[in-house]
């Protein structure tokens, strides 16, 4: 007798059969998902990424910081070029009183006058605004330049004459972190370190034609400026 013929298509028309018998692997349902390995992968580049981009953010800000500190401190330079330039073109031939002393030079430097940890300046300008007169005071003024505990100064008094020494300046801090202060002075075609002063004859002395200030700036470097002063000063009435 003749085996019966089993049509193979028979067995997929007909999913009852398989039951109790093992699925083929195409109609199984697996659960997928990431292995322990590929999440500990992921954590650590996402770490790196954050990591990176909190160090552009941190550099970003210092970069930041760096320009406005920069910034901040040429407006400082920039502002005290331009107060010595204005207290030069508007000086006046006229005495000073300098450490309780009388000076009949109108500008007058020195080594560690003024309590100066290097040279300072001493001179009389005008231009000071006293409106109406209203304020007790003229409108010459007494200004002195300075260098003390590593801060360049600008001191000036109410009074153009003040009897005492005890009379306390006004002080203006126009820059930080200078550690020398030093001035030249252009006279008969030359630069001196000095101003020449003869007590006899004052008179005779030459007015400086221009006046150089170099100090050295613990982050900008050295400054040197140069300035043309009048070519006549007008005396003081």
């Amino acid at each position: 007798m003749q085996g019966a013929f089993i049509d193979p298509l028979w067995f997929k028309k007909n999913p009852l059969f398989y039951l109790g018998k093992r699925l083929p692997d195409k109609c199984s349902y697996q659960q997928k998902g990431f292995t322990l390995l590929e999440m500990l992968a992921a954590i650590a580049i996402f770490s790196i990424i954050s990591l990176s981009a909190w160090q552009i953010f941190q550099g970003v800000m210092t970069a930041h910081d760096v320009v406005l500190n920069k910034n901040e401190r040429l407006r400082q330079l920039q502002y005290t070029l331009l107060l010595i330039d204005q207290d030069l073109q508007q000086i006046a031939d006229r005495g000073t009183r300098v450490d309780n002393s009388v000076t009949t030079q109108s500008l007058f430097s020195d080594s560690q006058m003024l309590d100066s940890d290097d040279e300072g300046l001493a001179l009389v300008r005008y231009g000071w605004h006293n409106p109406d007169q209203r304020l007790p005071r003229p409108e010459l003024q007494r200004v002195f330049y300075r260098l003390r505990d590593n801060r360049l100064e600008r001191q000036y008094h109410h009074v153009l004459d003040p009897a005492s020494i005890n009379v306390e300046p006004v002080t203006q801090v126009l820059l930080t972190n200078i550690d020398s202060l030093k001035f030249r002075f252009f006279i008969n075609g030359q630069w001196l370190d000095s101003l020449p002063g003869d007590a006899s004859q004052p008179d005779s002395d030459p007015l400086p034609e221009g006046l150089a200030i170099e100090f050295n700036m613990n982050d900008l470097g050295r400054i040197d400026r140069r300035y043309i002063l009048p070519t006549s000063w007008q005396p003081a009435s």
